[in-house]
């Protein structure tokens, strides 16, 4: 396995967890054909649609902020290119959970509906109902179906047929970056081992890194929950099911030994005073401060979501700051790669009764696949007729500032790309998401560069529990989490021994911990995770 260390010239980024969008696309192998029951020889072509026939479609989402008014013009322009009457309700994000399961249960559900990741527990129990259609016979007539990869299917794959569709969120892992300024001050290399990394945040705490003669620098910023969680590999990630128990079945990160490994490592750093001094009550916010203020030396870093601002104040407070992004480490089982984002934040499914009407179904497809084009920095712009149409005309719906788009007053609904159901682009295997665009400070698009790069040279881990829904967990997983997290904790400030892990992992089976374990590897065997294919 190649190791380098990818060196960046910077000053700050706000994070966003990869918990928040995490991340499917560019960079990846070549997607594998679309698993799931046997496909036809070859599907039905769908008949063409009666001339002038204008098809009613339906939809309901969720959104974050205010939606766009329902006469809009973007809407006016989308019936009219695509000849449909076509309308998404679109509910706030905080009560879309009951209205959905209220829409549901009514019998009168929309063609489409849309799902947040975070919050889909019904899903599966609605696909086995019946409520939504099963999409293998489509898949391989649309390019952006078709370029999912195999593994991003899984978690909408329920007895061998797909009822989802992953609205596209980068694959790409996050990594941690580190002062690089300071290790040359020091005479260090870039840590390729915790070991090396322990060595080197030690000494950002006691030696003075940045010649100030001041004592006023340490190791590593992390807040509460042990965040970030600073996992250089799969084999320590918290939530993922890498490691096995003694029985075959996969188990959560929290309970591995490659957690147990993270947490006496935490414990020399708090125990040398090189992390966070009461991180146990630091907000994510204030961690975030205590790297971009120029205290710590090490913290989280992605391949988007940056914040340009937060860069902007350390580079003042530090001009002369540097960073090394951290490759991921070898782990003892021979493991080196870095843990995949899920490739999606929110997914779409379709009413199964539109198998019944098969002119109204390819119409929904064709309105699908075009709201998931992907539009180069390039193309944006009228140059490009169907991303001048998308976004509401140049000058009219947007505009072009220092060679970005930019909406304009997406309040009044002049931009068509507002209400479709999914209008997140589908970055093909073989584009570049480009994100570095996002930003004009070149040492940030450079670390955005590079981290996208990392995930091109090192083997990318797909997480199998992603979508996996445990009725145990729904009703004792955030309480187990939780307790799992105060005694980790208490180990690393040395309130409990960390001898005591393996009395904490048979506290947790006890009180339900068990039968998760349980249901997960139920539904691992079902997707055919039985040897660790998934990576």
């Amino acid at each position: 396995m190649k190791k380098k260390a990818y060196l960046v010239s910077m000053t700050a980024a706000a994070m966003a967890l990869a918990t928040a969008c995490s991340g499917g696309g560019a960079g990846e192998e070549k997607p594998a054909e679309t698993p799931g029951a046997p496909q036809a020889e070859k599907p039905a072509e769908t008949p063409a649609a009666e001339p002038g026939k204008v098809h009613k479609i339906t939809g309901i989402t969720y959104i974050y902020g205010n939606p766009a008014p329902n006469d809009g013009e973007g809407l006016k322009k989308l019936n009219e290119k695509f000849n449909v009457d076509y309308f998404v309700e679109k509910v706030p994000a905080e009560t879309y959970p009951e209205k959905l399961s209220a829409v549901v249960s009514s019998g009168s559900m929309p063609d489409m509906i849309g799902f947040e990741a975070s919050r889909s527990d019904n899903f599966p129990r609605w696909a086995k109902q019946g409520a939504f259609l099963a999409l293998n016979d489509y898949i391989d007539q649309y390019p952006s179906l078709k370029a999912i990869p195999e593994a991003l299917w899984a978690p909408f794959t329920i007895d061998g047929k797909i009822y989802g569709i992953p609205s596209w969120s980068p694959t790409e892992s996050s990594s941690y970056f580190i002062r690089k300024d300071w290790l040359d001050n020091l005479g260090l290399a870039v840590p390729t081992s915790y070991e090396e990394l322990a060595a080197a945040l030690i000494a950002f705490t006691k030696d003075d890194p940045d010649q100030n003669g001041k004592d006023d620098t340490y190791g590593m910023a992390i807040g509460q929950n042990i965040n970030p969680n600073y996992a250089m590999g799969p084999y320590w990630q918290f939530d993922s099911y890498y490691h096995q128990d003694e029985n075959g079945n996969y188990i959560p990160g929290l309970i591995s030994e490659g957690r147990k490994e993270l947490i006496e490592f935490f414990h020399k750093l708090n125990q040398e005073k090189a992390m966070t001094p009461d991180f146990a009550v630091l907000n994510w916010a204030d961690t975030n401060n205590e790297f971009y203020s120029s205290k710590a030396g090490l913290f989280l870093v992605a391949p988007r979501g940056m914040s340009q601002d937060y860069m902007t104040s350390l580079l003042e407070i530090a001009p002369e700051a540097e960073f090394a992004v951290l490759p991921p480490f070898e782990a003892p089982d021979g493991s080196q790669g870095l843990v995949a984002g899920k490739g999606y934040a929110r997914f779409n499914a379709f009413n199964a009764k539109l198998k019944d009407d098969p002119e109204k179904l390819k119409k929904i497809l064709e309105m699908h696949e075009f709201s998931r084009q992907f539009y180069p920095m390039a193309e944006q712009n009228a140059s490009n007729p169907d991303h001048d149409w998308f976004y509401g005309g140049e000058g009219v719906g947007y505009k072009i500032e220092d060679g970005k788009r930019q909406m304009i007053e997406p309040e009044k609904g002049t931009q068509p790309y507002l209400y479709f159901l999914d209008n997140i682009a589908w970055v093909q295997p073989d584009q570049d998401p480009e994100f570095e665009a996002a930003y004009t400070e070149p040492k940030l698009i450079q670390a955005t560069t590079d981290l996208v790069q990392m995930s091109k040279d090192y083997k990318q881990y797909f997480q199998p529990n992603v979508g996996v829904v445990s009725e145990t967990e729904v009703q004792k997983g955030a309480e187990l989490t939780q307790f799992l997290m105060n005694e980790q904790t208490k180990m690393i400030v040395g309130q409990r021994p960390i001898s005591d892990w393996d009395a904490m992992v048979d506290e947790y089976l006890a009180r339900g911990g068990a039968q998760i374990i349980e249901e997960y590897n139920a539904v691992f065997k079902e997707r055919g995770y039985t040897d660790r294919r998934w990576e």
